[in-house]
């Protein structure tokens, strides 16, 4: 359908925010006129999208649903090129995420220090958004009437208790709620934007743009385009340029169409597309934008800085072949195929799963701390000890090996993700030519400060002492684990399937499993796996961050762009200062947020 040529607002983006802006705009004001611009498809009923076990397609060589951005060679990856996806579909990450139901701390919000964005201001809005359907019934911390559900989802496995008994075991709480803003250093069953009676997940357009359209509204979906640039005149935000999403063969003269915005743009395309578009704009310093062959219209050199994300690092181990685990499903059984077809129609069954059932917010002991080295001490103790709810790793138990099956024998698998989740370093990405179609120049920065090589060493002994404590523990793959060498009595290595089980029965019921000591050897050569390894948690943040002018800032609290009239900005870019979670929840807050004050600005009322 062609989209309209003028409407009241354009919402550049139609990732979890831009999906909460537009629907919550069109449920207050059905004649509002209204024009999400999104660069990939539409994602409405896509089964890869509403099956929740399907979501590793989208990040399978080829996907289209997903853009894999490269980043620069770094020496602290040595040499490697980091790749960074994003969601390239309507719901953006919502649409291809790991479904993962986890909050930020409450200082997190605090500590961006803005006004009307402390935890107070914002827990309504994170009610408002969800139907939970866990044990916690407290209203002052969960919702029960929003679009979105939260569940434990269809299916599971032993894992998981496995899992929490081996936490327990190590000292660490066991808690029904770690999502409650206040909960750190403790482990419960992972929460999941599972509907658990459709076993459907919870995207953002499913919950907010699809059924406004259903009813009506003058909304309207422009899906695989992209906006070029943002038309300002005389200093207002007036219009976008966009552009086919594909390249044409002369990319050099793209085709450009013009929509004209009587009231408001909203450019809500993420921590990586937002700063692109602001800067074909116009916007941006003058050095990155003269490089770029673009006539600067606002100097605002902090586009496109202060990227930040979560450290990854995945562990691969092999369990007793009793275990119930999701490998079978990934290598595509018919048998497991055709009973989750079945089950799925009831809501149940494998379908209904991101196999990412357990896991924890953790703090290291005031021991380990001291082993971490001079600059994670000195951060601890400027960021952390003073902030009991912020967790330094994240250990998620993921229920199948996680990678390409033809790399390891047929057997059953578990995997542990552990997230940094306040890494020092920072990165930065900006535009290299006026082209919507060109590369970026993309850092992310990973390891660049030195405060985060001691805990992702910490980090990758934890999750492994956490596993050698669960009954179906096999041993490693020796393969995603650091080289250590042949006589290390750390070394990584698989034990014989046929004869362990005798064995780890016995260490477990008699409590004898020592941790393991590394020696100093070991520990360069975990170092090394993780320049080697470290990935990203696709929890892209912060690259038009919302402080003052003076401090770098792009937005001010009420998300304007400064220096422009009528352009704000909603998607995970404003956020100044990174969260202990996964970012979805994040940045439907964002966009609960940003309805709320485009309605202010458009003088709606109950947005």
């Amino acid at each position: 359908m062609s989209p309209p040529s003028e409407v009241d607002v354009i919402i550049c983006g139609g990732g979890a925010a831009g999906s909460v802006v537009a629907g919550r705009l069109a449920t207050a004001d059905p004649s509002l006129s209204i024009l999400v611009v999104e660069g990939g498809k539409n994602n409405h009923n896509l089964l890869t999208v509403v099956r929740p076990a399907l979501f590793l397609t989208h990040m399978t060589p080829g996907s289209t649903t997903a853009r894999f951005y490269k980043g620069k060679a770094s020496k602290q990856l040595n040499g490697r090129e980091p790749i960074i996806p994003v969601a390239n579909i309507l719901g953006g990450g919502s649409s291809i995420n790991f479904l993962m139901y986890t909050r930020a701390s409450r200082s997190d919000y605090d500590d961006w220090k803005t006004e009307g964005w402390t935890a107070d201001d914002l827990i309504p809005l994170l009610r408002k958004t969800e139907t939970y359907h866990l044990e916690n019934k407290d209203p002052a911390i969960h919702g029960f009437e929003g679009p979105l559900h939260v569940s434990h989802g269809g299916h599971g496995s032993e894992t998981t208790d496995q899992l929490l008994e081996a936490a327990k075991s190590m000292g660490y709480k066991i808690t029904k709620d770690l999502q409650d803003l206040n909960e750190s250093n403790a482990f419960e069953k992972w929460p999941k934007w599972i509907n658990p009676e459709t076993g459907r997940r919870c995207d953002a357009p499913h919950g907010f743009i699809h059924p406004q359209i259903e009813k009506g509204c003058n909304l309207h979906l422009l899906c695989e385009t992209k906006v070029a640039r943002v038309i300002i005149e005389n200093g207002k935000a007036v219009g976008v340029e966009v552009v086919p999403a594909e390249a044409p063969a002369d990319s050099s003269v793209p085709v450009t169409t013009t929509i004209k915005a009587r009231k408001l743009v909203v450019v809500s395309s993420g921590a990586l597309g937002t700063p692109q578009i602001l800067e074909r704009s116009g916007i941006g310093a003058p050095e990155v934008l003269n490089a770029a062959g673009i006539k600067q219209v606002v100097d605002l050199p902090g586009v496109g800085t202060n990227y930040q994300d979560h450290n990854l690092l995945l562990q691969s181990f092999r369990v007793a072949p009793e275990t119930t685990t999701h490998d079978d499903f990934i290598r595509g059984s018919t048998d497991v195929l055709e009973q989750g077809e079945k089950d799925f129609a009831n809501g149940k069954g494998i379908y209904t799963t991101n196999f990412v059932n357990a896991g924890g917010k953790v703090r290291p002991t005031q021991e380990e701390i001291e082993e971490m080295g001079p600059e994670f001490r000195k951060l601890y103790d400027e960021y952390f000890k003073d902030a009991p709810d912020k967790p330094v790793m994240f250990v998620s138990l993921g229920n199948a090996f996680f990678g390409d099956h033809t790399l390891v024998p047929p057997g059953k698998y578990i995997t542990i993700a552990l997230y940094l989740e306040y890494p020092a370093s920072r990165g930065t990405i900006h535009v290299t030519s006026p082209s919507p179609y060109g590369e970026p120049d993309l850092d992310p920065g990973f390891l660049t400060h030195e405060a985060d090589i001691g805990p992702n060493i910490w980090g990758y002994k934890l999750g492994r002492e956490i596993v050698r404590r669960m009954p179906c523990y096999r041993g490693e793959v020796p393969a995603f684990h650091p080289k250590f060498d042949p006589s290390s009595a750390a070394r990584a290595r698989e034990i014989d399937i046929e004869t362990s089980e005798e064995i780890q029965e016995s260490a477990l019921t008699s409590g004898k499993i020592e941790s393991l000591v590394y020696t100093k050897e070991d520990n360069r050569a975990i170092e090394e796996w993780v320049r080697e390894n470290v990935a990203t948690t696709w929890h892209s943040m912060g690259t038009c961050a919302m402080k003052p002018r003076e401090q770098g800032g792009v937005v001010d609290s009420k998300l304007n762009v400064y220096g422009v009239e009528g352009l704000k900005l909603a998607d995970l870019s404003i956020c100044p200062g990174n969260v202990g979670a996964n970012t979805y929840s994040t940045a439907l807050l964002v966009g609960e947020k940003a309805a709320i004050l485009v309605g202010e600005c458009l003088g709606l009322k109950n947005v």
